[in-house]
């Protein structure tokens, strides 16, 4: 008996128990995310209701998530659980593996440590695609160092899998992939044998999964990159700064700490690193990686963000660490390391300093009566978001679209969801993809119902009504008012009429002006039509890239002479926008039914500090009637 329980002992070595705890703390906290309302939670349930009504993702259905995405939010609505056990221990097996070869290559139960606590704070703010990012980084680089055909198996399948969740991060796995395989290609002749295949299933896998998640391919990438192009133009933030400007300060400052190590690491050991031919590819994706996290953390500036240049920052060093075989490089970069080892503890994560509870897997199914929270859940969505039943019976049989962004009112009301192709109105952007909406609400496939609510901006400086305007001058085509209703919000009603009103254009003109010039561009009782375009100055370009657009600002001045200052989004104002007032949820009602006659804004000005922004501001506009 004594020699049983001593194998069992033996067997919880250090290795082994770090190996579990860090296994722990990487798997997701909760099992299911309930549906739910507001932003987010809209766009998470729009992904299930997408796959469960058949929906085309890249025609019928346009955002940077795929079919696989619900991996990402955990929503199990006609999907089930199933997948996500399976996906969780698919996972599991993976980093088991990683670890094994990890915690071989450290050799160190001190540096031991430092795995499982930043796998610890990474899942502060977990998603799917960038922990599986992650694991696709090492899996490179153990191939690149140890040729193990298993661990380019897995990096290929898994960016198969970040392909079909998130596009704009399986566009950079592929992308990272592809010139890896060219690369060893490259440096043996003789691999291509070996490589080929691996590029053949992937791009077959690609092809052929599309085929069953019915993804339009090519609109599906094309969709992603424009999203992609533009989200620093309409997504970047300042609010953190301006709400909470004690911790957004003090994260730029730890943020300036790291940066200033990379750059002194990468300034001074440039001469090393260039005579290190092996170890270049290991430090260029090392960076490109935490640039990415960087950007995902400070683009969109708030505590959820925190963990990703931070603490996937740091297990992107450590993974290079790991591989680089010249030793002063890797004694260099393990004091990169150290630096994100000492800041750390005091980046706020939005619990004050990085606190983050180690805590055990699935606490929703261990501790809770999952069926009971989950029906608890759905009562409590459906009582909030209850449409009037005489209303909602005229939606029978019919279909229904939400704008801005409330899906919600589809899905606890159980209507009929058949949405634009940019499903929320803050995202659809650009010209593209606001003609995208604008197709569909003049096609035969157009919703029978448009519920409009004047819900509060994606960020507070943001003019809500400027956001896919294409879509609002399409129901003005394509839909009459039709009743005013209060739900959670107040809901405007227009249905589609039995054929669409035609534009007339008068009154065309073109207007050349500078930054800070007023510039006279409607008159009462005009419904104008305006595209403007401005340009980024090289500095503007600069930031843009590196951290954040410079903010330009547009005073505008209404018919009454009142005025008011907005966040202008360059590539939404450059695709058109009204020049109306319609902020309040009587503005919304007037503006549907008498087809825009709301008050006009008769003034714009562009307000910019000139660093950031090109001089000159051309603009052309129009005056637009229907018949």
């Amino acid at each position: 008996m004594n020699k049983f329980y001593n194998s069992i002992i033996n067997k919880f070595t250090p290795y082994r128990i770090l190996i579990l705890l860090s296994v722990l703390l990487y798997l997701p906290k909760a099992l299911l995310e309930f549906p739910s309302g507001g932003v987010d939670p809209s766009w998470k349930i729009s992904i299930n209701m997408a796959i469960h009504q058949g929906l085309t993702f890249g025609r019928d259905w346009v955002f940077t998530y795929g079919p696989l995405g619900f991996l990402s939010t955990r929503v199990p609505t006609y999907i089930g659980a199933t997948p996500l056990i399976i996906y969780d221990i698919f996972t599991a097996c993976v980093l088991i593996y990683i670890l094994r070869i990890a915690f071989k290559e450290l050799n160190n139960t001190a540096k031991w440590l430092a795995v499982p606590y930043f796998i610890m704070m990474s899942t502060h703010n977990s998603e799917a695609t960038f922990q599986l990012f992650t694991l696709f980084i090492f899996l490179v680089f153990h191939h690149y160092r140890s040729h193990k055909l298993i661990s380019l198996a897995l990096a290929t399948g898994i960016s198969v899998l970040i392909f079909f969740i998130k596009l704009n991060l399986g566009i950079v796995t592929s992308v990272i992939l592809y010139c890896y395989l060219l690369l060893a290609v490259f440096s043996d002749r003789k691999s291509w044998i070996k490589m080929i295949p691996f590029l053949g299933f992937h791009l077959l896998a690609i092809f052929s999964l599309s085929q069953i998640f019915q993804v339009d391919l090519f609109n599906y990438v094309k969709g992603a990159l424009s999203i992609i192009n533009n989200y620093n133009d309409a997504m970047f933030s300042v609010d953190f700064i301006n709400l909470t400007a004690r911790y957004a300060y003090f994260n730029m400052a730890i943020a300036s700490v790291i940066i200033l190590s990379l750059a002194i690491f990468f300034i001074y050991s440039l001469p090393t690193i260039l005579k290190s031919h092996s170890d270049i590819f290991v430090l260029i994706v090392m960076l490109f990686a935490w640039y990415l996290g960087f950007k995902q953390g400070f683009t969109r500036f708030g505590f959820p963000g925190m963990s990703y240049p931070f603490f996937y920052g740091a297990l992107f060093v450590g993974i290079a660490y790991i591989f680089i075989e010249n030793e002063i490089l890797k004694k260099r970069l393990g004091d990169v390391f150290m630096v994100f080892l000492f800041v750390s503890p005091f980046v706020s994560t939005g619990l004050g300093f990085s606190f983050n509870k180690i805590t055990i897997p699935y606490q929703d199914v261990l501790f809770t009566n999952l069926s009971f929270q989950q029906k608890l859940s759905n009562h409590k969505n459906r009582i909030e978001y209850h449409i009037d039943s005489k209303i909602a019976k005229s939606f029978k049989g019919k279909t229904v679209d939400v704008v801005p962004y409330e899906i919600a009112y589809t899905f606890f009301n159980d209507l009929h969801y058949n949405p634009r192709p940019a499903i929320q109105s803050y995202q659809a952007y650009n010209n593209y993809l606001t003609s995208l909406n604008y197709d569909k609400y003049l096609s035969p496939t157009a919703p029978d119902y448009v519920l409009y609510t004047t819900v509060g901006p994606t960020d507070s400086q943001r003019y809500n009504f400027w956001s896919d305007s294409k879509t609002t001058l399409a129901m003005l085509q394509n839909y009459d008012y039709d009743t005013t209703t209060i739900s959670k919000d107040t809901l405007q009603i227009v249905k589609k009429r039995a054929g669409a009103l035609q534009i007339v254009k008068s009154g065309q003109k073109d207007l050349t002006f500078k930054l800070d010039e007023e510039v006279q561009v409607s008159q009462q009782n005009k419904l104008t039509w305006i595209e403007v375009k401005v340009k980024y100055s090289l500095w503007g370009k600069i930031m843009r890239v590196l951290v954040q657009p410079p903010v330009l600002r547009v005073k505008a001045t209404y018919e009454d002479g009142t005025t008011e200052v907005f966040k202008a989004i360059i590539s939404e104002i450059e695709a058109g926008i009204f020049l109306k007032k319609l902020q309040t949820n009587t503005e919304a009602e007037h503006f549907f039914r008498t087809r825009g006659q709301n008050q006009s804004i008769t003034k714009l000005q562009f307000l910019q500090n000139h660093a950031g922004f090109q001089e000159d501001i051309t603009a052309h506009l129009y005056d637009v009637s229907f018949q």
